[in-house]
C-alpha cells in the first residue's frame, strides 16, 4: 500500500548484474551489482528508463519513501493511475567507495559510463528485449544522463535532467575554501577514512568529500598515490589551473556544443528549483538558452524549489520521455 492508503499500481524486481566494465576498478569495488526495476504493463513498445541516483545515493534511494510528500515511488503511483498505462524503470547499483557516481569512465574509481551503455543496457536487451530507451536523474544523476544521452544518442533517445552539475564555477568552487579548511594535514585517503567512521558526517565534512570525489572522476591520475588530482595544492593553497581545465571539459555548459548534432535527435528535458542551494539553477538555465540558440527542440522548466524533496517533478517529465520514446 501507499503512505495515504491507495493501492500501488505497479511491479518491484530485483536482479543481480556482473558488470564486467568495473572489473579491476581502482578501487576493488564489487562487480558484481543489483539492480531494481519496476514495471507497470511492460508492453513491446515500452521504452526502458534508466534512473540515475544523485551523489550520496544509488539505486535503493528511489525506494526511499516520505509520508509528507511525494517520493519516488508515489510519483510512479501517480503516473500509473494518471498517466502513463506503461512503463519499465531501471534503476542500477553504482555506489563507489567514494559515496558517489559521476557516470563516467575514471581510472581512479571504475568504468561506470560502460557500465551504463555496455553492462546494463545488455541486461536490458537480454531481459527485455530490444526497445527504446531513456535515461534520467537528479543532481549527479541528473549529470549522468546528460553526459550519456549526449554521448550515446544510438542508445538513448531522450533524457531527464533534473537539476544537474553544470556551470562548474558556480557549483563548485564555492566548496573549495571548505575543502583546503577542513582537510588540513589530512590527505585524502585519511579524509575518507575518517568520513566513513564518523556515525554523521557534518555538511562541511559532506563537502570536502564532494571535492574529493570529483576530483576522482574529472581528474584522474595513475601516476597519483591516491589515483588523482585535486584543483588546489593542499599545502601552499594554490589553484591548480591545468587540473581546473580537465574538470571543465566534463561541464555541460562548456562542451554541449560539441553534442548539438546529437541532441537534436534527442527528447530533452531540463528541470530544476529556481532556489537550488548549489546554484545549479544557473547552469541549467544557461544550458537552456544554448540549447535555444542552436535551435535544439527541448523542455525547460523552472520551479519554486530549492535542491532537495524534489521527487515530484517526474510526475511531469517521465510521462513526457515515455510518450517521446513510444511515439
Amino acid at each position: 500500500m501507499e503512505p495515504d492508503g491507495k493501492k500501488q499500481h505497479f511491479e518491484i524486481k530485483k536482479f543481480f548484474l556482473n558488470g564486467k566494465s568495473l572489473s579491476g576498478n581502482f578501487l576493488n569495488d564489487p562487480v558484481k551489482r543489483e539492480i531494481t526495476v519496476i514495471e507497470k504493463n511492460v508492453r513491446d513498445s515500452t521504452p526502458a528508463l534508466i534512473g540515475l541516483a544523485g551523489f550520496f545515493g544509488s539505486s535503493v534511494s528511489f525506494l526511499n519513501r516520505s509520508y509528507i510528500g511525494h517520493d519516488f515511488l508515489r510519483v510512479l503511483n501517480v503516473i500509473a493511475e494518471k498517466k502513463s498505462g506503461s512503463f519499465l524503470i531501471v534503476l542500477p547499483d553504482t555506489m563507489t567507495s567514494y559515496f558517489g557516481n559521476q557516470y563516467v569512465n575514471s581510472s581512479a574509481v571504475g568504468n561506470y559510463e560502460d557500465f551504463v551503455v555496455k553492462d546494463v543496457v545488455n541486461f536490458i536487451k537480454e531481459e527485455y528485449g530490444k526497445r527504446k530507451m531513456g535515461v534520467f536523474g537528479k543532481s549527479s544523476g541528473g549529470f549522468g544522463s546528460y553526459t550519456l544521452a549526449a554521448k550515446h544518442p544510438e542508445i538513448f533517445g531522450g533524457f531527464i535532467d533534473v537539476s544537474g552539475d553544470s556551470g562548474f564555477e558556480y557549483c563548485y568552487l564555492k566548496d573549495f575554501p571548505t575543502a583546503i579548511s577542513v582537510l588540513g594535514s589530512k590527505t585524502p585517503g585519511q579524509f575518507i577514512e575518517y568520513f566513513r567512521n564518523k556515525p554523521r558526517p557534518d555538511n562541511s565534512e559532506m563537502s570536502v568529500m564532494n571535492t574529493i570525489a570529483m576530483a576522482a572522476f574529472y581528474s584522474p591520475d595513475r601516476s597519483s598515490k591516491i589515483g588523482f588530482q585535486l584543483p588546489f595544492d593542499r599545502k601552499f593553497h594554490t589553484f591548480i589551473d591545468d587540473v581546473w581545465e580537465k574538470w571543465l571539459t566534463f561541464d555541460p555548459l562548456r562542451n554541449v556544443k560539441e553534442f548539438i548534432e546529437n541532441l537534436k535527435d534527442e527528447k530533452v528535458i531540463l528541470q530544476v528549483g529556481r532556489r537550488d542551494e548549489f546554484s545549479l539553477n544557473i547552469g541549467m538555465k544557461g544550458l537552456s538558452r544554448i540549447l535555444d540558440n542552436d535551435k535544439v527542440k527541448h523542455e525547460y522548466r523552472e520551479y519554486d524549489e530549492g535542491h532537495f524533496g524534489i521527487e515530484y517533478l517526474y510526475e511531469d517529465s517521465i510521462p513526457s520521455l515515455i510518450k517521446a520514446l513510444t511515439d
